[in-house]
């Protein structure tokens, strides 16, 4: 009897020793899609704007976007940080997962800034609203981006 405890405990200690890494893969797989899937759409959407409105000194064009930072459960790993930037001219969206390597996904052919200059970091996992707007600075389109509520850091 004490021999069947032993060799289940064993067992299941093997499985789990197999299965933590296979859910954790899984886990940053989901949280990475997750984020891949509503950039995408949300590039989508800022090109839209980019290419059908004309960029303004005040306020002018604006879209707000819902984006959702995945929390770790079971079934996902945390989104640590999403940020808004430029690269070479272009926005950029980067996102990390847990500890893993950065990825980033352009969204529009115009750089991005936060209202107050730079980029623009959100760290709180949930649900958050962000309001880009098309400007004219220096005579060159620029998006901006806040949260909805003047917050440009979280």
């Amino acid at each position: 009897m004490i021999l069947r405890v032993v060799l289940a405990a064993v067992l299941t200690a093997a499985l789990l020793a197999v299965a933590l890494p296979a859910m954790a893969d899984v886990g940053a797989n989901r949280a990475e899609s997750t984020m891949d899937r509503q950039l995408g759409t949300l590039g989508e959407e800022l090109e839209t704007m980019v290419e059908t409105d004309d960029p303004t000194v005040g306020r002018g064009a604006r879209h707000v976007a819902k984006l959702r930072l995945p929390d770790r459960s079971l079934t996902s790993a945390a989104v640590t940080r999403l940020r808004f930037l430029s690269r070479e001219e272009v926005a950029v969206a980067s996102w990390r997962v847990g500890d893993s390597a950065t990825s980033r996904t352009r969204l529009a052919g115009v750089p991005v800034r936060g209202a107050g200059g730079g980029p623009v970091t959100v760290r709180e996992p949930g649900t958050h609203r962000l309001v880009f707007e098309l400007r004219s600075r220096a005579g060159k389109p620029v998006l901006t981006v806040k949260r909805l509520g003047g917050e440009t850091d979280a």
